[in-house]
């Protein structure tokens, strides 16, 4: 309020004006009571009025105020700086943001709300804002016998340009170390060099590449050997610090690498990997196979057998396979894990063909009603088979999918 009265139609009235008006101006005789009286008693009302608070000052727009809105992706990828946006109303900037599998829908305002805004939409900002990408699957849910498929909740098809790496937003590749931190460490016993380098992307597809080797390439950095003698070259790549998972279907479509040595697997580790270890921590193996089996699909689930962070005499696993009913190694399968509380189904084209309930291993350890993060990896040596004399073989990944199963299922971006 401006000198206690403020602004009202235009007239400024202040104290000061008020204090300047004689008595003999107020007290006017019956002949000159006029318009002019009638509007100054009229005005003096409402001053009144003001100063007692009855009723509210009435102030100019203010022009001119911007706000920052910020945009968040909403599990997809991408970058998109915060726009300044006036009040009186400017274009939201193009939406940038991808997300595999999924279409844009528009924005949000909380981040499962409802679509507000479209895409390059006009708005009219009142405070800062913070708007959220909206998602539609483009995806059609797969069917599992006793179960119920929901929404896709994460999903990486490796569409990006052949050539190219797979997403750093998604994955990390490794090389060969022991250190939990690294993909909860790697190369135990297994006779090759991993590197980044193995793994490109390929018409819609992340392939690993391994190849045969007599000695250590100089012209590449593929770091240590930790098994020496080191045959191959080869690719692992992880989801470890970046994104995990807990519960719900998840499927990978691949093809398996041809010749024997070859052992190709889709797993996942839990993420208390860096702080208790393996076997306490827990590995799931959705999808493996020994490269001089092309016939048979395995998986697998190894624990502890005690409440104790250490290794190996703890260890315990059981194992299920599906076998002599295709060549996994000629053409594109499905893999997947029905992950609910207290019961792993594994699944191979969407059939079930392995289940490791807790009830059957209740004296042991139970460490998968917790994250986890997952793996893609070719190791080599004599658990796939012998060495069968090919130079080079390729795991080629069409996607991995993860989906809501039976109302259950998490992912957790870090």
């Amino acid at each position: 309020m401006r000198s206690q009265i403020g602004y009202l139609a235009g007239l400024l009235i202040g104290n000061s004006h008020l204090q300047g008006t004689s008595h003999q101006n107020l007290i006017l005789g019956k002949g000159r009571l006029g318009q002019m009286s009638k509007n100054l008693l009229r005005i003096l009302t409402i001053a009144t009025m003001l100063l007692a608070g009855s009723i509210a000052a009435v102030e100019p727009a203010v022009a001119g105020i911007s706000y920052q809105v910020s945009f968040n992706s909403n599990y997809g990828s991408g970058v998109m700086a915060r726009a300044t946006i006036p009040s009186t109303g400017k274009a939201l900037p193009l939406a940038k943001f991808i997300r595999d599998d999924f279409k844009f829908l528009g924005w949000s305002i909380t981040k499962n709300g409802p679509v507000k805004y479209k895409n390059r939409a006009v708005i009219k900002p009142k405070s800062k804002l913070t708007l959220y990408a909206q998602w539609q699957s483009k995806v059609t849910a797969p069917e599992l016998f006793g179960h119920n498929i929901g929404n896709l909740l994460w999903s990486d098809s490796f569409s990006g340009t052949t050539g190219s790496k797979v997403s750093s937003a998604n994955w990390t590749t490794r090389y060969c170390g022991h250190d939990a931190s690294n993909g909860g460490g790697s190369c135990w016993g297994e006779s090759q060099y991993y590197y980044p380098d193995a793994i490109r992307l390929d018409q819609g597809n992340a392939v690993i590449t391994t190849n045969r080797i007599t000695t250590k390439p100089v012209n590449v950095n593929v770091g240590e050997c930790l098994a020496a003698p080191c045959r191959f070259t080869s690719g692992r790549f992880d989801t470890q610090g970046k994104v995990s998972f807990k519960y719900g279907y998840i499927e990978t479509r691949m093809k398996m690498p041809v010749g024997g040595a070859n052992w190709p697997a889709f797993w996942a580790l839990g993420d208390s990997m860096t702080e208790v270890g393996w076997p306490l921590a827990g590995e799931i193996d959705i999808a493996e196979q020994g490269g001089d089996r092309p016939t048979r699909a395995s998986s697998a689930v190894h624990f502890s057998n005690i409440d104790l962070a250490d290794c190996c005499d703890n260890h315990r696993y059981v194992v299920g396979e599906l076998v002599d009913v295709a060549n996994y190694q000629t053409d594109f399968h499905t893999y997947g894990l029905a992950w609910k509380p207290d019961e792993l189904e594994f699944f191979v084209d969407r059939e079930l063909i392995f289940t490791a309930p807790r009830d059957n291993i209740v004296e042991n350890y139970w460490a998968f009603n917790a994250p986890f993060f997952l793996i893609f990896d070719n190791a080599t040596g004599p658990f796939g088979g012998s060495y069968t004399n090919w130079q080079s073989s390729q795991t080629f990944i069409d996607y991995v999918r993860v989906w809501q199963l039976d109302g259950k299922g998490t992912v957790i971006k870090h």
